[in-house]
């Protein structure tokens, strides 16, 4: 497809939707001229554009069972939730191997989101830079949430996740592409609620006043960014992929039964709308 994008929104292992979703569009053999991902969204995304089938169905849906993967014991022990060492280095060097020759072989952009600790502003990390910082950084300064992670630096730079300051950078790809496919990780109508308790936040990051503040406001932008959304897909700019409310899931959740059910879900949905899909572009 020419002059095609993907946005691909975070949520942890939410993102199990997102793998449904893009093991059928790799099945069908559909190639993206650029893919955008956050936090969870840039890892489902990696596997799509080395075009590894099944390998986000083992890394996103299936191994979060391993203890070794994420738990508060990881937290206390190493300051991340998520085990970043097991789950960035251990899975795709041996467990899961990534491609990473397929990877930078395939004529795909992929940009990565992340946001800087010291301005709190969204930084873009594109192909050409990720091949010279590596993968694996910029996908763990991607998914590393406040609070739950320690930041990454990258060039001198600290970073967090993309999350914080942009989920879904729908307005980035719309720069560049006259239209945009965007899967979400949340149901349709879902929105962010205001946070009233920012204390530990204020604490913690108390010398970042910028991040601080994007931290706060996340909400109102995230809103903000789904009601675009909504006009966009109206204009027929956006082609919108969310799931259900029935399979909702926490971007923790530990029942690998609700997670194959959200994967299944995600490819049901594409499947059942990828003519949609197509007619979109076409």
């Amino acid at each position: 497809m020419k002059n095609s994008c993907i946005v691909l929104e975070g949520g942890g292992l939410r993102g199990a939707f997102t793998s449904g979703v893009m093991e059928y569009l790799l099945e069908r053999g559909l190639n993206f001229d650029r893919v955008v991902g956050v936090s969870a969204g840039a890892c489902v995304g990696a596997s799509y554009v080395s075009k590894q089938k099944g390998r986000n169905l083992k890394v996103n849906v299936e191994y979060p069972s391993d203890k070794r993967f994420m738990g508060f014991n990881h937290l206390l022990t190493k300051g991340s939730y998520f085990n970043m060492e097991f789950v960035f280095n251990e899975l795709p060097t041996r467990l899961v191997p990534f491609d990473e020759t397929s990877f930078y072989k395939n004529t795909s952009q992929f940009d990565v989101i992340a946001t800087s600790l010291s301005t709190g502003k969204s930084k873009v990390f594109c192909k050409s830079e990720i091949a010279e910082i590596g993968l694996n950084s910029v996908l763990v300064a991607s998914s590393s949430i406040p609070l739950l992670s320690k930041a990454v630096t990258i060039c001198g730079d600290l970073y967090f996740d993309g999350g914080v300051s942009d989920s879904i950078p729908v307005e980035y790809a719309l720069s560049r592409h006259e239209k945009v496919v965007v899967i979400l990780t949340r149901p349709r109508g879902y929105r962010k609620a205001l946070r009233t308790n920012h204390l530990l936040y204020r604490i913690v990051f108390r010398k970042y006043p910028q991040f601080l503040r994007t931290l706060i406001g996340r909400n109102e932008h995230y809103n903000k960014t789904l009601d675009y959304c909504d006009r966009m897909e109206k204009e027929g700019r956006v082609f919108i992929i969310a799931p259900s409310p029935e399979f909702s899931i926490g971007r923790t959740e530990r029942n690998l039964k609700k997670r194959m059910n959200l994967y299944t879900h995600g490819y049901e949905v594409i499947r059942k709308d990828f003519e949609g899909l197509r007619k979109f572009f076409y």
